[in-house]
């Protein structure tokens, strides 16, 4: 990835950065309280994209606080710059502050510089080195003080509980099980399950079965939670490609919620929702096998009542009762409503794009017709990446219209797969002769009930019913 700040990655990582630091300070009600927290953050070194350890003044977390109250989370993000810094520290250099620094995981960068500067035998190539690009390459190899101190001892562990509902919400993925492929019926496709539980109550906001284990199918579970019970403060999940994505993460920043990563390779800090997959594990997916289910729909279906009707009414032993009992003794729950518009929004994916001069945009091979005045400008699309045919126009933060398509050539993002579609059934070219018959006789008795007048309408019954009589039983 580009380290240049136009670049909207980089950028948008800055944003989320700033939006970290700030959001406790933001949420407080307490003016005292607030003055407090930035004293704390402005007393400390904080870790920002790529390897930057720097500390913040109070008066830029000031104005990173009015910046957000002001233009959310899209006004915390830098403005381009034209400059294009670039140091490089060749990989031979690189290996050998590597190698000193886990033989004395308590090196600083100062230290191995100084080492390596003053190796006669074997010098380096660079004529120089910045302490700060080589503690953040040392860095990207996990090779820091204490990333290397805790490889070498035992970590420990601790249960906690977040005190209301909302406070935070545990998501993971689980591989499901087999169904027949919609596309192919003759073959089986593997289903995925996407969860989020709540650290509290231990009740489900929403869980589901998908085909795959792409990105907007992790988002549309996690949108139907927060439809259903609004935006908790936080989420907790792993270092999955789709759970540490600058989409889903900027689609948290914009509702308000702080996600978490969970420390790799350690997975106990997710225990709750393991848990969960192991209930489901133990109790739903056995009773597939004597199941009907054959559909994805069936499918969700089914975990949807299982969830209501068992999950949500059994006895949890670690909280003393149900998670719906739980749920609803509780007072203030944190988690808060979030209108459509915004919801809407915080889902939708970006990219950004330069106006021709003949006032058209080329997206993913489609064309589309933008406004005049934009020709030369660089915009920013807003999409949901199954329907490619609608594209939001936003400038300078702006929503202005949706772009008016030309050519469509791609329906859909590439990095997406589409749910798969049953096969069209083939022609049937047989016919049923019994059936024929069946029909046509159907067709006989109601022409002669038709031609008679009312008086022989017993007569004909009787007639009919000593004809049906006549079938075998």
């Amino acid at each position: 990835m580009s380290k240049n700040v136009n670049s909207d990655d980089r950028r948008t990582e800055i944003g989320l950065a700033r939006y970290t630091l700030i959001l406790p300070i933001v949420r407080e009600t307490c003016r005292r309280a607030r003055h407090q927290m930035r004293q704390n953050i402005a007393g400390t070194i904080h870790d920002f994209p790529h390897g930057v350890k720097d500390g913040v003044s109070l008066t830029t977390l000031y104005r990173w606080e009015k910046t957000y109250r002001q233009g959310g989370f899209d006004a915390l993000k830098p403005q381009p710059r034209r400059d294009k810094p670039s140091r490089v520290i060749s990989s031979e250099t690189l290996d050998r502050a590597e190698a000193l620094k886990r033989a004395q995981p308590f090196r600083s960068a100062r230290a191995i510089i100084n080492i390596l500067q003053m190796d006669r035998e074997n010098p380096i190539p660079e004529k120089s080195l910045a302490e700060r690009t080589l503690r953040r390459q040392l860095t990207k190899r996990g090779a820091t003080t204490a990333q290397l101190a805790t490889e070498r001892q035992p970590k420990a562990y601790r249960r906690f509980e977040r005190n209301a509902f909302g406070d935070l919400w545990q998501g993971d993925a689980l591989h499901g099980p087999y169904l027949p492929d919609p596309a192919h019926p003759d073959k089986k496709r593997r289903t995925f399950l996407f969860a989020f539980i709540d650290d509290h109550t231990r009740l489900v906001p929403h869980v589901q079965f998908y085909w795959n284990e792409q990105l907007p199918r992790l988002e549309d579970c996690f949108k139907r939670a927060v439809r259903r019970y609004g935006a908790p403060l936080a989420i907790y999940v792993d270092r999955g490609a789709v759970y540490k994505s600058k989409q889903f993460d900027t689609a948290c920043a914009t509702m308000g919620v702080q996600r978490i990563l969970a420390t790799a390779y350690y997975p106990e800090g997710k225990g709750k929702v393991e848990r969960f997959f192991g209930f489901v594990r133990s109790d739903f997916l056995p009773e597939l096998v004597n199941s009907d289910v054959t559909t994805l729909h069936q499918l969700n279906q089914s975990l949807l009542a299982w969830l209501e009707v068992v999950y949500h009414r059994k006895h949890h032993a670690e909280i003393g009762q149900t998670p719906l009992e739980r749920f609803r003794q509780n007072p203030n729950p944190s988690a808060r409503p979030i209108d459509p518009e915004t919801l809407h929004q915080a889902f939708l994916h970006r990219d950004e794009r330069k106006v021709a001069k003949t006032a058209t945009i080329s997206f993913l091979g489609n064309r589309y017709q933008v406004p005049p005045f934009l020709r030369g400008q660089t915009i920013e699309l807003r999409y949901d990446p199954f329907d490619l045919s609608c594209l939001e126009i936003w400038f300078q933060g702006q929503f202005l219209e949706m772009a008016t398509p030309e050519k469509i050539v791609a329906s859909h993002h590439p990095d997406v797969t589409p749910d798969p579609t049953p096969a069209a059934p083939s022609p049937d070219t047989s016919l049923d002769y019994l059936a024929l018959l069946r029909n046509e006789r159907q067709r006989l008795i109601e022409a002669q009930l038709g031609g008679i007048n009312f008086s022989q309408l017993s007569l004909v019954e009787q007639d009919v019913q000593e004809v049906d009589n006549d079938d075998p039983q």
